[in-house]
């Protein structure tokens, strides 16, 4: 796009604007402008007109059932007792442990590494 500001199109431009401003009777000058008027007049009172009532009533109903939920009876609140997963994780722990001791022998096991080496081809073919 070419920025560069040219006076003599910038008049030419003007000039032509007002020979088409002269040809435009004032009648339909007049009926133009009515119709701009009732275009951006009625572009406000649209859907624009519920929008802070719809707004301001959800936030409400949110606010009415996080009371209500809180004031609910019969509610548990939360207990000191250990929940079953964690229970179950730190089971699961000593496992781990079990597993650390296992996968140290190929660590340090120069024969894993050659049968990785030996059926990497194997492993590239089945993809």
């Amino acid at each position: 796009m070419n920025r560069s500001h040219d006076p003599h199109d910038d008049a030419a431009l003007r000039a032509l604007y007002r020979q088409a401003q002269d040809t435009i009777t004032p009648a339909t000058t007049a009926r133009l402008h009515r119709a701009r008027h009732d275009a951006v007049q009625g572009a406000g009172s649209g859907h624009r007109r519920w929008g802070l009532p719809l707004a301001t009533g959800f936030a409400a109903l949110c606010a009415l059932a996080i009371g209500a939920r809180m004031l609910m009876p019969g509610t548990e609140t939360p207990s000191s007792t250990p929940m079953p997963v964690l229970a179950a994780a730190e089971s699961a722990a000593h496992l781990d442990e079990g597993v650390d001791e296992a996968l140290a022998g190929y660590d340090e096991s120069p024969d894993f590494y050659r049968w990785l080496a030996a059926n990497e081809s194997t492993l590239i073919a089945a993809e």
